[in-house]
C-alpha cells in the first residue's frame, strides 16, 4: 500500500510495524503538513464484521481517552472503497520492544516508563477501559526524553461492566503477557490485569527477557498460571524493593496484587525512595 493517499490526505510513505489485525505505516498528512500513523484493518478483515466491528471500537477507545501517555487518535475512516483506518498521531523514536533489544532500562529510564504508563492507564480505569495486551511491542519509546512513552493498540482492550471473559468465551491479547484469569476465563476481569500486565511488561524491561518463556503455547499458559517465575532481581541488576514491587503486581492471585494503578505507582517510588 506505500504510495496510497488514504482520504485523499494520508500518503502512506513507510511501513513501521504488523499486528494481528492491522498494519501501520508513517504517512504525511497532505492537508496539515505533518507526519502521522495510519493504521489500516488487513484486507482479509474487511468482510468480517466482528472484526471490523473491533478495529472500529478501538477508535472509539481512543477517542474517549485524553493522556499524554496514550497516543492521540486524529480521525477513524471508513473511505468509499470499505477500507477501515485509524489516524493517529506520529511518535518519532523506537518501541519499546525495540529499546529493550539494545540491552535492558537503566532505572531512571524505568521511572520514566512506569510513572507514565501506571498514570495512562490509571486515566484509562477512571474510563471504564481496560488496555489488555500490555507488551514492549505496544508502548511507543520517543527519541525525546522529555516526551512521555505512549501507550497504543487498544485493539485487546475491554469495557469494564461489559466485557466477560469465560472458560468458552474468546480470549484476546498475547499469551506470554497475559494475567492468569484471562487465560484460565474463570472470572470477570478487572483493572487488576494490567497491574499484572504492567508487571510483566517493567520484569522485560529491567532485565531483557520475559519472566515466562516457552515455544509451546499450552506449556506456557501453564507456567504462568502454575509456576513462579525467577525473581527479577535474580535475573537484573536492580534494588530489592523494585523486585518485590514487581513481584507483587505480577502475583498470580489478582487478590495480592496493588488495586490499582496508583498503589503500584507509590510502591514504585517508595522503592526508588522518592
Amino acid at each position: 500500500m506505500l504510495g496510497t493517499t488514504l482520504a485523499g490526505r494520508y500518503e502512506l510513505v513507510a511501513e513501521v510495524a504488523r499486528g494481528a489485525m492491522g498494519d501501520v505505516y508513517e504517512a504525511r498528512d497532505h492537508e496539515l503538513g505533518v507526519r502521522v500513523a495510519v493504521k489500516v484493518l488487513r484486507a482479509e478483515y474487511l468482510a468480517d464484521d466482528s472484526m471490523r466491528r473491533r478495529f472500529r471500537r478501538e477508535g472509539a477507545v481512543l477517542k474517549a481517552l485524553d493522556h499524554p501517555a496514550i497516543v492521540r487518535l486524529i480521525e477513524l475512516e471508513v473511505n468509499p472503497e470499505g477500507m477501515v483506518f485509524l489516524v493517529t498521531e506520529y511518535v518519532e523514536g523506537s518501541t519499546l520492544a525495540e529499546r529493550i533489544a539494545k540491552g535492558p532500562l537503566c532505572l531512571e529510564e524505568a521511572d520514566r516508563l512506569t510513572v507514565a504508563l501506571s498514570d495512562g492507564l490509571e486515566s484509562a480505569h477512571r474510563h471504564g477501559v481496560l488496555h489488555g495486551d500490555l507488551k514492549p511491542a505496544n508502548v511507543l519509546w520517543p527519541a525525546a526524553g522529555s516526551e512521555p512513552p505512549r501507550l497504543v493498540d487498544f485493539s485487546a482492550s475491554k469495557i469494564l461492566g461489559l466485557d466477560r471473559l469465560t472458560a468458552t468465551g474468546e480470549v484476546s491479547g498475547t499469551p506470554a503477557y497475559m494475567a492468569p484469569e484471562v487465560i484460565t476465563g474463570k472470572t470477570a476481569v478487572d483493572r487488576r490485569i494490567d497491574v499484572y500486565g504492567l508487571g510483566v511488561l517493567l520484569y522485560e524491561a529491567l532485565s531483557a527477557v520475559p519472566p515466562f518463556e516457552d515455544a509451546h503455547v499450552g506449556r506456557l499458559i501453564m507456567k504462568i498460571d502454575a509456576v513462579d517465575c525467577l525473581p527479577l532481581d535474580a535475573v537484573a541488576d536492580v534494588p530489592a524493593g523494585i523486585s518485590d514491587v514487581v513481584a507483587r503486581a505480577m502475583h498470580r492471585d489478582r487478590d495480592r496484587r496493588y488495586e490499582d494503578m496508583a498503589a503500584l505507582k507509590a510502591a514504585w517510588q517508595r522503592a526508588r525512595g522518592r
